[in-house]
């Protein structure tokens, strides 16, 4: 998608449709260095997209509110550095299975509404392992029991097929 977004013509049609990702907490969360007027044009836009307005609409929000495509890369870079990092906590929890731990790095996450017991944990932990051992089948088969399904448009399973990616290294990829 970065790529997308240094492509001149296409670049604040990406700007629109990406306001709509950002919730006010992630904003809050990111290294970027927003003005206050940027950061209510960026939740404005989000809310505008959820409501299903128009492009049109959005992009004069974005653009009445300061956030230009320099703006947009800023924060698309902060959001790709929260996401490793999150990625890091998230695996270092699973390695060490620390449950409580674990419930902290993902609460109002995504993972958090798939992973909500001990025992759940404890089968993330399993797949984790057999992911690392090599068996990639039967790690998938548990991820799949737990919810964990492959998003539609990915080409082959790139986050459902291997989850692991999720939590650390790419280069161990088949």
């Amino acid at each position: 998608m970065f790529k997308l977004i240094m492509i001149p013509v296409a670049a604040f049609a990406i700007t629109v449709t990406s306001a709509s990702a950002f919730s006010g907490d992630m904003l809050q969360k990111l290294d970027a260095d927003l003005s206050e007027s940027q950061f209510s044009a960026l939740k404005e836009a989000r809310e505008l997209r959820v409501d299903g307005a128009e492009r049109a609409e959005v992009r004069a929000v974005l653009k009445a509110g300061g956030v230009d495509k320099d703006t947009m890369r800023e924060i698309h870079r902060a959001m790709k550095e929260l996401r490793a990092e999150h990625r890091v906590a998230v695996k270092a929890t699973i390695e060490a299975e620390d449950y409580e731990v674990f419930q902290a790095v993902v609460a109002d996450g995504p993972l958090s509404d798939k992973i909500e017991s001990a025992a759940d944990f404890a089968l993330l932990v399993e797949a984790y392992d057999l992911r690392e051992a090599g068996d990639m089948a039967a790690a998938k088969e548990i991820m799949t029991d737990l919810g964990f399904e492959k998003p539609e448009g990915k080409r082959g399973g790139v986050r459902g097929e291997r989850f692991g990616d999720r939590f650390g290294n790419r280069a161990d990829r088949s």
